[in-house]
C-alpha cells in the first residue's frame, strides 16, 4: 500500500516538472538572459562611458579610503604597543642604579697599560658580555676572575664603538678595575681590565644596584621592541601621509580637469571623505586609549604577552609574535 502511494505521488512530481519547462508559443522562459535583455530594452537605461568613468573613480576613491583606514588602525595598534614598551623600559630602568666614577681611582702608566694591553689580548680564557649587557652575575665573574689572575679580557659583540665605549666604561665604575683598552678582534670588540695593585675583593661580589640577570634580558628585548616600533610607526606615517597626498591629487584632477564632474558633486566626496577621516581617527583613538587602560595592569614581562593576544584578538588582527 505504501509502495503505491510514493509512485502516484512519483508520477505527480514528474509531471509537474514537465509542465514548468515546456516552452509555450516559443516565448522566454522566465529569469533567462534572453528575459534580461528585452526587460532592459524596454524599460532600462544605458549607461554612457562618462558614468561608467564616475562609477570607477568613486570605486577606487572607496577602495583607497578603505586603506587608509586599515593602516591608521594598525597605527594605533603599533603606538600603543610603543607605550607600553616605553613604560615597561622606564621600569625595568628605575630599578638600575649605576655608581658614579670613583675618587681614589688607581691609575697605571703608558709602558704598564701597553704590556697589560699584550697580555690581555694572547689570553684565551674571556668572559662574553651579551645581548643582557652588564648585570650583576658578570661583575661577580670579573672578581672571580681577579682572584686567579689580574687581568679579564670581556668579549663584546656590540656593532656601535659608542655602545661599547659606555659599557666599558660601566664595568670600570661597577668592578672598581681600570680599564686598559678596547681593542677590535674578529668575535667582537675586547675590554681588557686590571684589577690594580690595591685590589681587595669585596664581600658581596654582586652588586645590589645593577638588575639581575632575567630583569637584564627583559630590558634588552624592551629596547630592541622600542627601536623596532620606532621605526614601524615612522613607516606607517610615511605611508599614510603619502596616500592622502595622491587621494587629494586624484580629487583636485577630478575637479579642475573633468568638466563634467559637478562641483557639488566632488565638494560631496570631499565632505565624505572628511567625515571618513574623523570616523577613523575617532576610532583609532578609542583603540590606543582602550589599549592604554588595559596596560596598566603589567607587572612583568609575561603580563605583556597576554594583553598583547587578548587586544589583538578584540581588535581583530592575527597574533604574531614581535
Amino acid at each position: 500500500m505504501t509502495k503505491q502511494i510514493q509512485d502516484v505521488e512519483e508520477k505527480v512530481r514528474n509531471v509537474t516538472v514537465e509542465a514548468a519547462s515546456v516552452v509555450e508559443d516559443g516565448q522566454a522562459q522566465a529569469g533567462t538572459l534572453a528575459e534580461f535583455y528585452e526587460a532592459q530594452a524596454l524599460w532600462g537605461r544605458e549607461i554612457s562611458a562618462e558614468e561608467h568613468g564616475k562609477m570607477i573613480e568613486e570605486a577606487s576613491r572607496t577602495k583607497s579610503a578603505r586603506v587608509v583606514k586599515r593602516m591608521e588602525h594598525k597605527l594605533g595598534i603599533a603606538q600603543a604597543k610603543f607605550h607600553r614598551a616605553e613604560r615597561m623600559l622606564a621600569k625595568l630602568e628605575a630599578s638600575m642604579l649605576p655608581v658614579g666614577p670613583s675618587d681614589d681611582q688607581e691609575t697605571i702608566t703608558e709602558e704598564e697599560r701597553s704590556m697589560f694591553r699584550r697580555v690581555g689580548l694572547r689570553m684565551k680564557a674571556y668572559l662574553p658580555l651579551g645581548i643582557r649587557g652588564v648585570f650583576d652575575g658578570v661583575i661577580e665573574n670579573m672578581h672571580l676572575h681577579w682572584k686567579h689572575r689580574e687581568l679579564v679580557k670581556l668579549i663584546s659583540k656590540q656593532k656601535n664603538l659608542a655602545f661599547v665605549e659606555e659599557t666599558a666604561r660601566l664595568l670600570e665604575h661597577e668592578s672598581g678595575g681600570i680599564l686598559v683598552a678596547i681593542e677590535r678582534v674578529p668575535k667582537g670588540h675586547a675590554l681588557i681590565y686590571y684589577r690594580g695593585k690595591n685590589y681587595q675583593r669585596p664581600i658581596s661580589m654582586r652588586p645590589r644596584n645593577l638588575l639581575t640577570k632575567s630583569k637584564a634580558l627583559k630590558r634588552s628585548v624592551a629596547m630592541q621592541r622600542h627601536e623596532a616600533l620606532t621605526q614601524h610607526i615612522a613607516e606607517l606615517e610615511k605611508t599614510i601621509e603619502q596616500m592622502k597626498i595622491e587621494m587629494f591629487d586624484n580629487e583636485g584632477s577630478c575637479c579642475g580637469l573633468d568638466s563634467s564632474c559637478g562641483l557639488g558633486d566632488c565638494n560631496d566626496i570631499e565632505d565624505e571623505n572628511v567625515w571618513k577621516e574623523d570616523h577613523v581617527l575617532e576610532f583609532t583613538q578609542s583603540e590606543v586609549e582602550a589599549s592604554q587602560i588595559s596596560s596598566d595592569s603589567d607587572e612583568d614581562g609575561s603580563d605583556w604577552e597576554n594583553e598583547e593576544s587578548e587586544s589583538l584578538a578584540e581588535l581583530g588582527e592575527p597574533q604574531s609574535s614581535f
